[in-house]
């Protein structure tokens, strides 16, 4: 499946108040969190937030047997189901991860829900302004803020954990330090911003972190190195490299954080190292790179030399399975999320090494 826009080949808003648990009237249809057990039979209860569902399911238990295969993770747990109540989602486009492991999520609906690493409903807030379009892209800075791109109005919000809005930036604008369609932004830890861009100009910056000035512009439409055709999800590593998603040239390139050039990796085909729009990218303490595939619908897993270690899921709905996959992010224990966009969830793959041998770097956002 093509994504929209690939080739075949502003003034301060007033954010509304985050809603938390307490302020939800109880619906008959919201669904607890339900485990799975042994017997491979559902048990639920309404957890105090009341809005989600997670279930834990167990590789090759079910109906579903057999769609979940992984060396590097054990699991995974679905997360939502489709609709507007609070722990549904519509067409998920980002997610994020706090220093709490807690999850961020937004949707084509505007809002920002969280989630604490169990999976239970903590609290929402809504973007107030979605009618040119929806939010796109999200971080978590080296403040512990939340961060999210608004790409129809080319600018980046900061908010707290609790969905306060805490600063704005971005004017839009083709030159250097102007934010034309804005996709995706990483924060390294010195406070730094790196944002990629589509459409009017494709491009990634580098912004200094009082936002005042441009470190660097890798600019370009085109196929080359160094260009761009709709560059999407962004990925600092632990060795100081910028991965780039460069979605409809279904590759991936890897830049120094001053810019520099330093290889490639990845085309168009859906065999192994072979991508069809690589939406996002994320890489872990040991190295190891993770990429979404839009058009594929799975996961690629790379070790640190950039050696296929394998594919996870295929087209479908089962648990392990994905339809249009947008959005990763990595919690402290190695727990990789995906943002399941047209199935309306969020997976979960929870990773298999004990936690004390895994460690992610936080300059991942």
């Amino acid at each position: 499946m093509r994504p929209k826009g690939c080739p075949a080949s502003s003034s301060r808003s007033s954010y509304l108040p985050a809603i938390r648990p307490g302020d939800l009237k109880k619906q008959e249809n919201h669904r607890g969190l339900g485990r799975l057990n042994d017997q491979c039979t559902t048990k639920s209860r309404l957890g105090q937030a009341g809005a989600c569902i997670l279930l834990w399911l167990a590789a090759g238990c079910g109906p579903n047997d057999g769609a979940f295969e992984s060396e590097v993770f054990s699991e995974v747990r679905v997360l939502g189901s489709r609709g507007n109540a609070p722990g549904q989602f519509v067409k998920p486009r980002s997610i994020a991860i706090d220093r709490d492991d807690n999850l961020y999520v937004c949707d084509m609906t505007g809002r920002i829900q969280k989630f604490d690493p169990d999976g239970n409903y903590l609290l929402q807030w809504q973007m107030p302004e979605i009618k040119r379009g929806r939010p796109k892209g999200m971080a978590c800075d080296h403040e512990g803020n939340i961060v999210v791109v608004e790409p129809h109005y080319s600018r980046i919000n900061h908010f707290t954990p609790e969905g306060r809005l805490v600063s704005q930036w971005g004017v839009h604008g083709r030159e250097s330090g102007q934010l034309s369609f804005p996709r995706a932004v990483a924060v390294g830890v010195d406070g730094s911003a790196y944002v990629s861009e589509f459409q009017i100009v494709e491009r990634v910056q580098r912004f200094q972190p009082d936002r005042q000035a441009v470190l660097f512009e890798v600019r370009g439409s085109g196929h080359a190195k160094n260009q761009f055709n709709r560059a999407e999800g962004l990925s600092l590593s632990p060795a100081g490299e910028l991965f780039v998603a460069d979605s409809c040239n279904h590759r991936v390139q890897v830049f120094r954080t001053d810019g520099t050039f330093v290889r490639e990796f990845g085309q168009a085909g859906s065999e192994r190292g072979e991508f069809s729009y690589p939406y996002d990218v994320r890489v872990d303490e040991q190295g190891r790179q993770y990429i979404c595939e839009f058009g594929n619908s799975r996961l690629t897993v790379l070790d640190s030399e950039g050696e296929v270690l394998e594919l996870i899921g295929r087209p479908g709905s089962a648990p392990g399975e994905f339809n249009n996959p947008w959005s990763l992010a990595l919690d402290s224990r190695g727990n990789l999320y995906v943002a399941d966009s047209q199935n309306h969830r969020v997976q979960k793959l929870i990773r298999r090494e004990p936690a004390e041998e895994v460690q992610v770097s936080s300059v991942k956002f």
